[in-house]
């Protein structure tokens, strides 16, 4: 059986965190000018703070999204 990797942040599985990253990026690409604020994302992503912010963290390091002075998530 092979092994089940989990971030140690949060406790989410790797297979997890890819789809919701997927996820975000998907949405991002379907609307190009989305805008949201993390709180606003947890709603659409229907996940708790800890992950949708390493969620978004993962994006923002990774050149694909960027957080506005505003504290909003928009592509990169």
């Amino acid at each position: 059986m092979a092994a089940v990797h989990t971030h140690e942040e949060t406790g989410v599985r790797g297979d997890v965190m890819r789809d919701l990253t997927r996820r975000v990026q998907a949405e991002y690409a379907e609307m190009p000018g989305l805008s949201v604020t993390l709180a606003q994302a947890q709603r659409l992503l229907a996940i708790d703070e800890p992950t949708c912010a390493l969620v978004f963290r993962s994006l923002i390091k990774r050149g694909l999204l960027r957080r506005t002075p505003q504290g909003r998530y928009v592509r990169g």
